[in-house]
């Protein structure tokens, strides 16, 4: 048995498709973030502040925040403003992504703008059916230039679950740094092919699970049960380089 490790896509492509949320073919701005910035300002101080309390964060926006949500576990406080991480309301998932070049094919795993990850209906159905009810989906529109809709259906893709599997002591010293004692358990991790496989990953941590994401990488390694890559190769699914992991 293996455990198998994703690195997010480096470069625009079939991956990692160029363009922005809810924006217009011909303006480049991200109207998503435009959107959620005004919902906030239109509630109430009270509703403002359970949405997102600034604190001193000097460029803080509910927008970032909302943001940040799709990548980071639950109950967890990043970047700027004093509110942490809880579910995704039902006016926060992008509803569109507009590309700014037509693509003939898609992965069934993509990454879009701010390092939030989307799939295809064949690979939602085989994560529901191994984990049901641990990850949550959002549909989104796909579109493209000349006002063409990429086809199939997408939805942005919350991954449900942290562990802390990683064992730096059976890893490769060359395939991951740590940030230092101010920062415990924070690492990254070296990207290519043989930096993921010199990572280990300790199965009594993550137990069963078949998707999920280490809090020592946070959403830069998205790691897969052997389980799952079978059934998205058995299926012919493309989605982003992974290599098997050492399991300990």
């Amino acid at each position: 048995m293996m455990v198998w490790g994703m690195n997010l896509p480096s470069g625009f492509g079939e991956f990692f498709p160029m363009g922005n949320f809810e924006a217009h073919i011909d303006f480049e701005a991200d109207d998503w973030y435009h959107r959620l910035n005004a919902y906030h300002k239109e509630q109430t101080p009270e509703e403002q502040k359970r949405l997102f309390d600034y604190g001193k964060g000097d460029g803080a926006s509910y927008a970032g925040h909302v943001s940040e949500k799709f990548i980071s576990e639950r109950g967890t406080v990043l970047g700027l403003g004093n509110t942490s991480f809880g579910p995704i309301e039902p006016h926060e998932p992008p509803r569109s992504f507009v590309t700014e070049k037509g693509y003939k094919s898609l992965g069934s795993l993509i990454m879009l703008n701010d390092r939030i990850l989307a799939v295809d209906e064949a690979l939602k159905a085989i994560i529901e059916r191994l984990e049901p009810g641990v990850h949550e989906f959002f549909p989104i529109e796909i579109r493209m230039p000349s006002n063409k809709v990429y086809p199939g259906r997408y939805y942005t893709l919350f991954v449900g679950q942290y562990f802390d599997s990683f064992s730096p002591g059976d890893s490769l010293e060359e395939s991951f740094r740590d940030y230092g004692p101010d920062y415990p358990n924070h690492y990254t991790h070296e990207k290519s092919k043989k930096g993921v496989t010199g990572l280990a990953l300790a199965k009594a941590a993550f137990g069963s699970a078949h998707l999920w994401r280490e809090r020592a990488f946070r959403e830069w390694l998205v790691c897969f049960s052997d389980e799952l890559q079978a059934e998205i190769a058995d299926a012919g699914l493309r989605i982003p380089k992974h290599y098997s992991m050492k399991e300990i």
